[in-house]
């Protein structure tokens, strides 16, 4: 039930008694997505007789195994380890060195992230102060405490190493002395600078460089978009940057990602003998990633894209995002949350027998901002834009956040007249490379079809008019690109490359 509540949050449990931890409870620990893995697991002492002395009902045995047990589960189920904190009492009543040095090995076995060291003391109204002497001496618990602690640090900065380069999701919660300090994922305390405002609450991308006692320091991650309506140059202009910059593109167009989809969309050629996808010697993402009998979405490709972003950063580059599929873009730099609504088999086939224009209209009553800039004609988005408007009315609404990224966005200025010149000479350039060809190989119920270039060859017999349509329609998609861009005003429009690669300098200092 946890996994489907909508938005971006994580739940932590902590504190249980060891005595109460069940199988079941680790399995709803390692089954729920939303839970970080983080546990506090109460140890108080390594030593089975002041185990006993404090009523505790477990041994340091039956602790390890439980311990072993959890972090087995996290490592087969999701592939990842949990980050496990204790609590600890040291000079507890009548603890001796011998017993003191079976909590120190069980610091060196468990290898805990964390751990609440208390030294003992009979505190007014409780039961240590009627029953226990506090009879270690005062210095002696100092000492122990401090035995502990660098047991516990030296453990966790030798942990911490393999953190450095790495990009880490961080819940902000708290600004101290011109830091921002948060929590990762697995519950390591991270700081870093940043001069944008109001981020405590929201989830950023951190990029960690240094490490700290008990913590990682670094600073906020940053991503490079680019971005216009189709036709303006931004293949070419990402790859510029990218050999400027040492980056790599991660593409945020709705049908590169499909194989065998490629004159009609344009699709920038590979290189020869290259495994992954290069492009004039850059690695391109996200490109050639499914079959075109599959189904993707933009929920998948924020998923994809956070992953590739990710990627690019840990190998020390610089990664930037280069499309024109609003929405995809949008889902990064406006960090939107998508509900999970599964395909409603029924409900589709309603709607599919629709026209077009029976579909847009239903969901212009849905969504007016969502029907401004979706493709009239494409019936497969329709037909997915009303499925999801119907479960959520308020989706653009409410489902943005702050960027996780700190991002520059710049938009290539291109005059409609060139853009319009463009894409004609484009059209009449795919036609000579075999667009017919491309488009009579594909499964002739594929909902692809539907896409600009490959849908005006059922619509249409006659050659001239085919190309005509995909011209007047292509054009008429890039005024939609500029109308759903013109609503983000942190985009930058430049004309000119070299006043680009400055911004772009000026935004990595």
């Amino acid at each position: 039930m946890v996994n489907d509540i909508p938005g971006n949050f994580w739940i932590r449990f902590t504190s249980p008694h060891p005595r109460n931890f069940s199988n079941s409870l680790i399995k709803a620990m390692v089954d729920c997505d939303k839970y970080g893995p983080y546990l506090n697991l109460p140890i108080q002492s390594g030593s089975n007789s002041v185990l006993k002395r404090m009523n505790r009902p477990y041994t340091y045995e039956k602790y390890k195994e439980l311990f072993i047990r959890i972090k087995k589960a996290f490592k087969e189920k999701r592939g990842e380890d949990i980050f496990i904190s204790t609590d600890v009492i040291v000079g507890f009543s009548g603890e001796t060195e011998e017993e003191f040095k079976e909590t120190e090995r069980a610091f060196k076995e468990l290898s805990f992230d964390m751990a609440y060291i208390n030294q003992f003391s009979t505190r007014p109204g409780t039961y240590a102060l009627l029953k226990m002497k506090d009879d270690v001496f005062k210095k002696e618990k100092k000492a122990r405490d401090k035995r502990l602690t660098d047991i516990l640090k030296k453990g966790v900065v030798s942990k911490s190493k393999s953190y450095l380069g790495k990009v880490l999701d961080v819940l902000v919660l708290e600004k101290v002395k011109g830091y921002y300090v948060g929590k990762s994922w697995d519950y390591k305390t991270v700081k870093f600078k940043s001069k944008e405002e109001g981020l405590i609450g929201s989830f950023v991308k951190v990029k960690i460089n240094k490490i700290l006692s008990f913590g990682l320091e670094g600073e906020r991650a940053k991503l490079i978009v680019v971005l216009g309506p189709t036709a303006t140059g931004k293949t070419k202009m990402a790859i510029d940057l990218a050999k400027k910059f040492n980056g790599e593109v991660i593409s945020a167009d709705s049908r590169l990602v499909y194989k065998k989809m490629d004159i009609g969309i344009a699709k920038p050629k590979k290189d020869k003998n290259k495994k992954e996808y290069y492009v004039d010697g850059i690695r391109h993402h996200l490109i050639d990633i499914i079959s075109i009998e599959k189904e993707y979405n933009v929920a998948l490709f924020k998923k994809d894209a956070e992953k590739a972003i990710k990627d690019v950063l840990s190998r020390g580059k610089v990664p930037i995002l280069a499309g024109g599929t609003g929405l995809y873009i949008s889902s990064i730099v406006e960090n939107i949350d998508f509900p999970k609504i599964e395909p409603n088999s029924r409900f589709r086939k309603e709607l599919e027998a629709k026209t077009e224009e029976d579909l847009f209209n239903i969901y212009l009553k849905l969504d007016k901002g969502g029907a401004r800039v979706i493709d009239k004609k494409n019936k497969r988005r329709l037909v997915r834009a009303i499925e999801v408007a119907t479960k959520t009315r308020t989706f653009f609404k409410n489902t943005k956040n702050k960027p996780e990224f700190d991002i520059l966005e710049i938009g290539i200025e291109v005059s409609r007249e060139e853009v319009k010149e463009r894409i004609e000479k484009r059209v009449d350039d795919m036609i000579k490379e075999g667009l017919e060809k491309e488009v009579k190989g594909f499964p002739k119920k594929s909902l692809l079809l539907e896409t600009i270039g490959y849908r005006e060859w059922r619509e249409y017999k006659d050659i001239k008019e085919i190309v005509e349509r995909i011209k007047i329609n292509t054009f008429r998609f890039a005024k939609r690109q500029m109308t759903w861009f013109k609503r983000d005003k942190n985009i930058k429009w430049i004309k000119k490359y070299s006043e680009v690669e400055k911004e772009v300098k000026k935004f990595l200092k």
